[in-house]
């Protein structure tokens, strides 16, 4: 999930006018001067921002004294500043008289990052709700049900419904609603500029939404953010009035930190901290700690800001999950925060086709995608203040965002102990695949059903295994036996299945149609010690039973499950394979040779190599690939542990003509076990 750096973001209407923020050009210590750019003088300009957060180094001591920043800036700079405050990390925010550049911010922190007492300096972004405007009310909540594009909810509902969880939506706060109300928890107004805030006052107790009408701003109607994406989340639901939530029993605390023009990024991470029951100053401390974090919002950056990574990494340790959206400006969500930052879950959007929304961002950085367009929620009629409750139809990842984090707390509500990378696992895994490829869109189309089925499906006296999740810490007696079980999804290509570490001696038994036992298994590496591996390939979708047989008493053991996916080609590339078996003979100079003729022409480029060796023990093995030309390429020589070999390779092989026999070669020199070629197959782009 993602990488590091700093950003300012704005608010957006349409598809996300995102504003990012502000950097220095001069070398020679000379701001530029915003008045030169017309562009600068509009605070919603994509370009420009006019704070910054500081964090001195603990080492610091008395040369850590806010002011002496102001004295800085203008040494730097020409400008004159102020100290707003402290943010709950320690950093201070600094205001500047006046809008400057991106680039002139980036100069201006990375002179200021150099100085010896500071440990960072970065833009105080502006970040935007992730939502594109939209149609009339449609009257129909396809995005819970509908077939192809929906999150197959109902049937979720049968075994949970939200309940005990608290979701914490950190928006634009909430406007009264009556499909609503009775599922609101207290929450906080954490806008601390005055335009933004547009109530009169500071920071306080009401998370109320004024509206965030603002021409200046090109915000020409106040949208209501907060109010919908808190609806999606959890409107009452089976009350006989408008809409359902996804999470009907769960509680909102609503935490406003978008305003007019949208929210300072410092505002936005005292929100998420607040949300999760620490301490921010200036604020009492939240008496409902959220369990779930929707972050409906963001903005433009190469890289996750460190005030963005500090708050996050407190939020998780205090074991909530923070769901955000991947942005509305169809490009790579890498350039994009808070859905390039670690330990979060980032959401594309998709349409009622299942397929991704044209404005959705996409990218390694999706985790997952939810229904974006033309989704019904609790909304206002007021176009500059408040006016009469309603509904309306919306889009953009940030109606997306709320679906999954919704399902998030569907989970906490079965087991709240959970922890925030278990909620992360099931919902990528249990995800439902495209209609159509769908590059960059994350595992696949969130699924409710699923997710919840995962977490509750256990048998008693198994454990539930997840993928590269290690379980530590093992124990077992003399004849003593422990069950376990993964479940594997479609398009996985091989299970592995490892014991290791720890004292004395517990035997692996992995079986795909129930229970093991002693006498009924699909494999079992008959090894001493705890070290051992299964390794299943091809595997078929479904549950995979593991049992830990005490051999003798063994103690601190570790145990890990996990599967391989299959990696599309890149376009264009061709495969070609040969599956038969090929027994390889022992104490053998020739080895096993197994051949695939190959009628492709032209040269052979960067040439992938995927092998399966079932043996008993690969240190005896070594395996060569002879290409048509007689040409021998090493691809593992003898030695390592374990059993089996499934692996890839990748060979540069430019100029060797692709077309003819191309051989594997294996040979055993070894006494100590013996074994087969399962399958190779080689691949040119």
């Amino acid at each position: 999930m993602k990488r590091r750096r700093l950003f300012i973001l704005i608010r957006q209407v349409s598809l996300l006018a995102l504003i990012l923020f502000a950097s220095s050009q001069s070398q020679s210590g000379q701001l530029f001067n915003p008045a030169l750019d017309p562009s600068t003088n509009n605070p919603t300009s994509n370009n420009t921002t006019d704070r910054l957060i500081i964090k001195f180094k603990s080492t610091a001591g008395k040369d850590g004294d806010p002011e002496y920043l102001t004295t800085l800036i203008e040494a730097f700079t020409g400008a004159s500043s102020s100290v707003v405050r402290e943010t709950f990390s320690g950093a201070h925010v600094i205001q500047l008289n006046r809008q400057i550049t991106l680039e002139a911010m980036w100069t201006l922190t990375d002179d200021i990052a150099r100085q010896p007492h500071i440990e960072y300096a970065e833009a105080d972004l502006i970040m935007t709700p992730q939502l594109t405007p939209n149609d009339p009310r449609y009257g129909e909540q396809w995005h819970y049900f509908q077939q192809a594009g929906g999150i197959n909810l109902p049937l979720a509902w049968d075994l949970a419904q939200g309940e005990t969880t608290v979701v914490a939506v950190i928006d634009s706060g909430y406007q009264p609603h009556s499909d609503l109300n009775a599922n609101l928890l207290a929450g906080y107004d954490m806008v601390s500029d005055g335009f933004a805030a547009n109530d009169g006052d500071g920071r306080d107790g009401d998370a109320t939404d004024p509206g965030t009408y603002a021409p200046s701003c090109n915000e020409y109607i106040s949208d209501w953010h907060g109010t919908h994406v808190a609806g999606t989340v959890s409107a009452v639901t089976n009350n006989a009035l408008g809409v359902a939530g996804v999470a009907y029993r769960a509680e909102v605390v609503p935490v406003r930190v978008l305003g007019r023009c949208g929210g300072y990024l410092s505002d936005i991470t005292d929100g998420i901290v607040w949300a999760a029951g620490a301490e921010v100053a200036g604020a009492p401390v939240n008496a409902n700690p959220a369990q779930v974090i929707n972050l409906s919002l963001g903005g433009r950056s190469d890289s996750c800001p460190e005030t963005a990574l500090a708050a996050i990494d407190i939020a998780r340790h205090r074991g909530a999950t923070i769901v955000v959206a991947a942005g509305n400006n169809g490009e790579e969500s890498s350039g994009f925060a808070p859905a390039n930052c670690p330990g979060v879950i980032t959401v594309a959007a998709t349409n009622d086709a299942g397929e991704l929304a044209s404005f959705s961002n996409f990218g390694a950085s999706v985790d997952l995608a939810a229904p974006g367009t033309r989704i019904l929620s609790t909304h206002n009629d007021g176009v500059i203040g408040p006016g009469s409750e309603s509904y309306r139809l919306m889009s953009g990842t940030s109606m997306s965002t709320p679906h999954v984090s919704g399902v998030a707390a569907l989970l906490y509500g079965i087991d709240p102990g959970i922890t925030p990378d278990k909620v992360a696992n099931i919902l990528i895994r249990s995800t439902r695949p495209f209609p159509s490829a769908c590059t960059g869109c994350g595992s696949g189309i969130l699924d409710a059903h699923a997710a919840v089925e995962m977490l509750t499906s256990t048998e008693p006296g198994v454990t539930i295994l997840h993928d590269g999740v290690a379980e530590t810490g093992l124990n077992g007696e003399l004849m003593s036996q422990q069950f376990f079980a993964i479940d594997v999804p479609p398009d996985a290509i091989s299970l592995s299945v490892r014991s290791f570490a720890g004292s004395g001696d517990a035997d692996l038994y992995v079986r795909s149609a129930g229970k093991p036992d002693l006498d009924l298994f699909d494999c079992r590496p008959y090894l001493y010690g705890n070290d051992e591996e299964c390794i299943i390939r091809p595997v078929p979708a479904g549950r995979y039973y593991v049992m830990l047989h005490g051999y003798s008493a063994f103690s601190d053991l570790t145990l890990v499950a996990d599967y391989l996916m299959d990696e599309p080609q890149p376009g264009g590339s061709e495969k070609f394979e040969n599956s038969e078996d090929y027994e390889i003979p022992q104490s053998s100079l020739s080895g096993a040779l197994s051949p695939i003729q190959v009628d492709r022409v032209g040269t052979s480029g960067s040439v992938q190599v995927e092998i399966g060796i079932i043996h008993q023990s690969i240190r005896e093995v070594s395996v060569t690939l002879i290409d048509p030309s007689g040409v021998k390429h090493n691809l593992k020589g003898f030695g390592g542990v374990g059993v089996d070999l499934f692996e890839t390779y990748h060979l540069e092989l430019a100029k060797q003509p692709s077309e003819g026999e191309w051989t594997l070669q294996v040979k055993d020199l070894g006494n100590r076990g013996r074994g087969y070629i399962d399958f190779w197959r080689i691949s040119f782009p």
